[in-house]
């Protein structure tokens, strides 16, 4: 595929105004092709498992198996060879390889942990206002995917296979059709368009600002594997440790077991409430274990973020947009106005659905 080229403004050294409005269109059609091609693919196999093979969703491991490969087929069989087509006529630069040592490594952990739970706590904050508003139920199609699933698949499909993928696809290849634009132009729309497309607004917020640190790791160092470490860490512990530990616990915190242990503490039986509650401890210290690593590497990654930040340098790229207009040249194009109004479509939809 031809690709396209760009003029430099010989004046101020900077793209045209139609020159930067072309390159965020492509960016802006190539990730609306993506969106399309995804949701489209995602109904299409839907209907085709519901009418040929609607054994798949029954439980069992091999079912879920061969239902999870099924499923990756929009995503990884159709929409990401569509963006990649349309990405590819766009110029590339590369980040100058740096390695990130040990503690750094550790830190950037401790830095996602913050980033993760930040996204979450606003993603709670504003859908539980608009249920509150709505009185509408709304359930996380996250946790309703993984709670039915084994902790194997997963392992497999959430922890190793997502992260691999979506890494080589979002931060090596989008950020280095992002970076002639400039360090920070890669940094914001590479992490807007991760978060965008996971399409609903319980993993937009975390996806978003965890899309920022992952897309500054990797520009900063050029090692993708850092950014794949990371991404598959994170999926590990909220993909699939915190799953395996609330299935555990579900079944003690049923309605007819809490209302037992509320008899017991009415009547004083002290010793059959305590021989009961005891059966609480086991199961409820991985969850302890957890939550006090994600809380503590949490609180520490705050701090190194607030310390770190000061000293992070956005370098500006070989095809800089021009600074007058910066708004309307990102917004004001066809491309990106048919990406946010497929994605406004989607995200209205996953709060209907």
């Amino acid at each position: 595929m031809k690709k396209i080229k760009f003029a430099l403004n010989e004046e101020t050294g900077c793209l045209t105004e139609e020159g930067a409005k072309r390159y965020f269109s492509t960016v802006g059609l190539a990730t609306f092709l993506f969106t399309v091609v995804y949701f489209l693919g995602g109904i299409l196999l839907g209907f085709g498992i519901e009418y040929f093979a609607p054994f798949l969703r029954e439980p069992g491991t091999v079912y879920r198996l061969v239902y999870n490969l099924l499923s990756q087929i929009p995503l990884y069989g159709m929409a990401f060879p569509v963006f990649f087509l349309v990405l590819r006529k766009l110029p590339k630069d590369h980040p100058t390889p740096e390695k990130m040592g040990g503690a750094g490594f550790l830190k950037g952990i401790f830095v996602c942990l913050f980033v993760m739970m930040a996204g979450n706590y606003v993603s709670q904050l504003i859908l539980g206002f608009f249920q509150l508003v709505s009185g509408r139920t709304l359930t996380n199609p996250v946790e309703e995917v993984t709670s039915a699933q084994s902790f194997w698949i997963n392992l497999l499909f959430i922890a190793v296979l997502a992260p691999i993928l979506e890494e080589l696809v979002f931060r090596k290849f989008l950020c280095n059709r992002l970076l002639p634009l400039g360090d920070g132009y890669a940094v914001v729309l590479s992490a807007a368009i991760f978060g965008l497309v996971h399409g609903n607004f319980f993993q937009f917020f975390y996806a978003f600002l965890l899309g920022l640190i992952f897309a500054l790791i990797y520009i900063k160092t050029g090692r993708i594997r850092y950014t794949i470490l990371y991404h598959g860490i994170l999926n590990f512990l909220g993909g699939v440790v915190a799953p395996w530990i609330l299935k555990r616990i579900e079944p003690l915190l049923n309605e007819e077991t809490l209302k037992r242990m509320e008899e017991l503490s009415q009547q004083g039986t002290v010793e059959a409430l305590r021989e009961m509650v005891s059966a609480f401890l086991i199961p409820m210290i991985p969850l302890l274990i957890y939550e006090l690593v994600v809380l503590g590497g949490s609180v520490c990654g705050m701090v190194f973020l607030i310390i770190g930040y000061k000293k992070i340098r956005l370098e500006k790229g070989l095809l800089p947009p021009p600074e007058k207009g910066r708004v309307a040249n990102v917004f004001l194009n066809g491309g990106v106005a048919a990406a946010l109004a497929a994605f406004a479509a989607i995200f209205v939809l996953s709060l209907l659905g």
